[in-house]
């Protein structure tokens, strides 16, 4: 029988907790990653072009998990004692199933009453069209009816066709999750 490879290795802290809404912290290499958790409500913290130790830093005052491809910051994430991911795949399905599983989601949904801003990570705030005067196209209040806007960058979104591939990915997601919890229990 062979033995299941690992596709991505993890830090744990000493004291383990588990949390069904975790907040991560995404480095650089991870910007797509740290997006699509947003998407589907997670606070994702994205930082890019600063220092390892920074990263390290925020991770710990903030109780963040971080999400890294970095091997020597990962080293160090395991040395201090913070909670983190090593992704070692480039297929980002699979990083964020095996990120979700390991702490206890046990799948995945996209709801945009709870998704994030995909740009700032803002909580996102129901509004109608008429709230926009003019400042969206017409085409567009025309033929949509559900809207959203960042209460911190102010960007606009609505549900348009990106949302059935949103939900496809959800289902891709969900089946890696299963997958790798049946691993896990073998």
């Amino acid at each position: 029988m062979k033995e299941a490879v690992s596709r991505v290795r993890s830090a744990e802290p000493k004291h383990k907790f588990k949390s069904y809404s975790p907040s991560f912290l995404v480095d650089a290499m991870l910007g797509d990653i740290a997006r699509k958790l947003r998407i589907f409500g997670y606070d994702t913290l994205y930082v890019k072009d600063t220092s390892d130790k920074s990263i390290l830093e925020i991770a710990s005052r903030e109780k963040r998990i971080l999400l890294t491809r970095d091997k020597e910051l990962f080293k160090r994430v395991v040395k201090t004692g913070i909670e983190g991911v090593l992704l070692e795949q480039y297929d980002e399905i699979d990083n964020i199933a095996y990120t979700l599983s390991k702490y206890g989601i046990p799948c995945l949904s996209f709801n945009t009453g709870i998704a994030r801003c995909p740009c700032c990570n803002g909580i996102l705030t129901f509004k109608e069209a008429t709230e926009f005067n003019g400042s969206l196209p017409e085409k567009i209040i025309k033929n949509h009816r559900v809207f959203f806007q960042c209460l911190n960058c102010d960007k606009i979104y609505w549900e348009g066709k990106h949302v059935s591939r949103l939900h496809l990915l959800v289902k891709k997601i969900n089946n890696k999750i299963r997958k790798f919890e049946k691993e896990s229990a073998n």
